[in-house]
């Protein structure tokens, strides 16, 4: 795993695959994902969504070191970094960007870290403004939209590991903000950056906070204001010399979003928040290999503005009917 090879279809030609809950494979030629079976009694992506995180798995490991990137307004954000034994540098990075309201320790992050770092990878974790260990470090807060953080992170890892290339994975809102800032970059990417995936990606915030209000989905527009609105009063608490917010008490991410994210991050409101923060403008000016994945069942993310997109050269979008 110290070159392209786990994606290296994708450099070939760019395509929308789909597979089949049956087994059939229709994904892009080249790309070794085996058939998603559900768990018997996990099979509607609401239940995957809601016991993953309570998935027996094992105890996250140790970083080998952690480190404060300063950010060019005054902020700053804390990354993990887990170097297997024998890695050097001019070997693989693998740089992880969590999703809303997660950090380094998230249990996707703790799961696919170990995997990669087992086979051979640096894996750098990141804790975007205010998360994890990085509270109190930040007054900026983290949305969908901030393609200059992990610009940041890539810059700063160019330094350490001049001679090493970089796959960056985003999670959800972190893998919008991955696909955003190589969309921004274009023919241009930043540092050492070479490949991009991106897992369940809500790459048009305004068709995703749509489909958390369906019916069927509330529950999550419901945990997700919560557990912005507990994170927002922290803040508060934490610089009390911010302007003050009071929220109802029954709120969704919608205005959630309208009622504070976006006047403290600079849109106009939550409308213009989702248009000038979503990744799907921008994804065709993608120039370096990029991999998306993302199922159709989700609860949470809208991924039918993707089977839109098309194929372009090394772009490969694979949709699966759950998981």
């Amino acid at each position: 795993m110290n070159s392209v090879r786990p994606i290296r279809s994708i450099a070939a030609r760019g395509s929308v695959g789909f597979e089949h809950s049956e087994g059939e494979s229709a994904l892009p030629p080249g790309i070794e994902l085996p058939p998603f079976r559900p768990t018997p009694l996990l099979r509607g992506g609401s239940a995957q969504t809601i016991v993953a995180p309570f998935w027996p798995q094992m105890p996250d490991a140790r970083p080998s070191s952690s480190h404060r990137i300063a950010l060019s307004d005054g902020d700053r954000l804390v990354v993990m970094e887990y170097c297997p034994e024998g890695w050097r540098n001019g070997r693989r990075i693998a740089l992880m960007v969590h999703g809303l309201n997660g950090c380094y320790r998230s249990p996707y992050m703790v799961r696919i870290g170990r995997e990669l770092t087992r086979r051979g990878l640096l894996v750098v974790r990141v804790n975007m403004r205010g998360c994890g260990p990085g509270f109190g470090l930040a007054r900026g807060l983290n949305h969908a939209g901030r393609s200059e953080d992990a610009r940041a992170v890539l810059r700063w890892l160019a330094g350490r590991y001049p001679a090493s290339p970089v796959t960056q994975i985003g999670f959800s809102l972190g893998g919008n903000a991955t696909l955003k800032m190589a969309g921004e970059d274009g023919a241009n990417p930043t540092g050492r950056l070479d490949t991009v995936v991106a897992v369940s990606p809500p790459v048009d915030l305004t068709a995703s906070s749509g489909h958390l209000r369906r019916p069927g989905n509330r529950f999550y527009d419901w945990y997700f204001a919560r557990e912005s609105m507990r994170a927002a009063q922290r803040l508060q608490r934490r610089f009390p010399d911010m302007p003050p917010v009071r929220f109802p008490r029954r709120m969704t991410l919608f205005a959630f979003d309208d009622r504070f994210t976006a006047p403290r991050s600079g849109f106009r409101n939550a409308l213009d928040y989702y248009t000038r923060a979503s990744a799907a403008p921008v994804i065709l000016r993608i120039v370096v290999p990029t991999l998306i994945l993302c199922a159709r069942d989700d609860p949470v993310v809208e991924c039918e503005t993707l089977q839109k997109l098309g194929g372009r050269p090394g772009l490969d979008i694979v949709l699966t009917r759950q998981g």
